[in-house]
């Protein structure tokens, strides 16, 4: 894993690791963004981040704004600069040498699957895996994330949410990539309304796959969940990577019919 030297957001460098894996060696290979959640850091990112790029995907993780070198600065987060961070960061992997930016997947755990879910309407964005995605209020988007109230918070996710009340889930109505969706059997943190409104809010997503880590609370904090998670996040990826691939071949191997 590498340091991303010049990455800026929000005119704060953050910190960032790159990661390409022995089976990226293609020209121009796909990218993947990973989004930790709130208090966490990139490094809880690294074991997702190995089996991407084992998948062949060139990867850039970072820490969220406040988190880690500025957590001085944690109570002057909002939600809408916590999005900034993902563009910038976004744009910084498509940056990349040798990463495709058309072929660009964002993985996002917690509160970092809300900036990843919006940020398809931001950027291309051709998958799209989220572990246990919170939901935030539209109002709250200017607000300290640290002055939210927690209270008014729970009840907004315990209601069932969709496209005209809650614009990360308008970003998921409109995305057309595929979609894996992954929750805890356990979740300590998020009601089961979160979930029910996520896996309704895809109808125009190419394929959209679900899946819950029966033991596993919402931070995964036992090594087997972790362990579990790295896989299926790892086989999907290169499953649809794998199916890109097939479809870049189908005109040479099937050429119309003359």
């Amino acid at each position: 894993m590498k340091d991303v030297a010049g990455m800026q957001v929000e005119r704060v460098a953050i910190a960032g690791s790159g990661l390409q894996g022995t089976r990226v060696q293609q020209a121009r290979v796909p990218g993947a963004l990973f989004i930790h959640g709130w208090t966490g850091s990139r490094q809880d990112m690294a074991g997702p981040m190995m089996a991407a790029a084992a998948a062949g995907f060139a990867c850039l993780d970072y820490d969220l704004h406040g988190h880690r070198a500025t957590a001085d600065q944690r109570a002057q987060v909002t939600l809408r600069g916590s999005l900034a961070d993902a563009v910038d960061a976004c744009d910084s992997l498509a940056a990349m040498q040798n990463v495709d930016g058309d072929a660009i997947a964002v993985v996002g755990s917690s509160f970092g699957g809300w900036p990843a879910a919006l940020l398809t309407t931001q950027r291309p964005v051709r998958w799209l895996a989220l572990r246990v995605p919170a939901l935030y209020p539209d109002q709250w988007w200017d607000r300290s994330k640290e002055s939210l109230d927690d209270a008014g918070l729970a009840a907004y996710r315990h209601s069932r949410r969709d496209r005209d009340t809650d614009q990360a889930l308008a970003a998921c109505a409109a995305f057309e990539g595929e979609v894996l969706l992954v929750w805890s059997g356990h979740d300590e943190l998020l009601p089961e309304g979160v979930s029910g409104s996520f896996q309704v809010a895809f109808p125009r997503a190419q394929a959209l796959t679900v899946r819950k880590i029966r033991n596993a609370d919402h931070g995964l904090s036992g090594g087997r969940s972790r362990s579990e998670y790295r896989s299926l996040l790892g086989a999907w990826l290169g499953s649809a990577l794998a199916a890109r691939r097939r479809r870049g071949l189908l005109p040479v191997l099937e050429p119309d019919a003359e």
